[in-house]
């Protein structure tokens, strides 16, 4: 009498052979969800940092088309745009006024700007921008500090305290993470302007 074969041999997987191929299929399956999900991420992240960029220069047109300071200043109602530089981005230096998104920077330590700076923060195109002010001595003159600062208000003074301004405009940071952030630099004097668009901050 013949021998009966061992049950299971010789025919289709054995039982490590389908763990192993199970085991091959969800890693090529969690290989590829993880490439599809790595994807998406970048394109979102480059969708917000190409958003940031042009929310950034389209305020640093507008400012650049503004003129250095007006001749005499109407009076503004509402959210009705200022009628120049000097107005839109350093009205006065005093903190008192300072608001949550228009603030006078009186003393060193701030994390945004250094003293004798203007802060202010808009939102374009859905996106925050900030925009730092500093008068100058001049186009390639040193900034002003709070001590020549003091006093300075558009609806008092008689005219700015310097003949130029220096305004970076960049996004937030959250607003473009992992770009280093984008800025555009504005001098604007008696000469007319000069914009200077720059890459990542900490960069030339």
């Amino acid at each position: 009498m013949r021998p009966r074969p061992a049950a299971g041999g010789g025919a289709g997987f054995s039982l490590l052979e389908a763990v192993v191929a199970a085991g091959l299929l969800l890693t090529t399956v969690a290989a590829v969800t993880a490439c599809v999900t790595g994807v998406s991420r970048a394109g979102a992240r480059l969708e917000r940092t190409m958003r940031a960029d042009r929310a950034t220069l389209a305020v640093a047109e507008r400012l650049r088309q503004l003129p250095y300071c007006a001749a005499s200043y109407p009076a503004r109602v509402g959210d009705a745009p200022a009628a120049d530089l000097v107005a839109a981005v350093f009205p006065h230096a005093a903190t008192w006024r300072s608001t949550a998104t228009a603030r006078y920077v009186a003393a060193a330590g701030d994390p945004q700007a250094a003293a004798g700076s203007f802060v202010t923060v808009v939102v374009e195109q859905g996106v925050r921008v900030t925009c730092v002010a500093r008068f100058l001595a001049g186009p390639e003159g040193a900034p002003l500090g709070p001590a020549e600062l003091a006093g300075w208000d558009l609806a008092t003074s008689p005219r700015p305290p310097a003949p130029a301004l220096e305004v970076v405009v960049s996004c937030a940071a959250q607003e473009a993470p992992g770009s280093g952030g984008r800025s555009v630099r504005l001098v604007r004097g008696a000469l007319g302007p000069v914009l200077a668009a720059r890459g990542p901050e900490g960069g030339g």
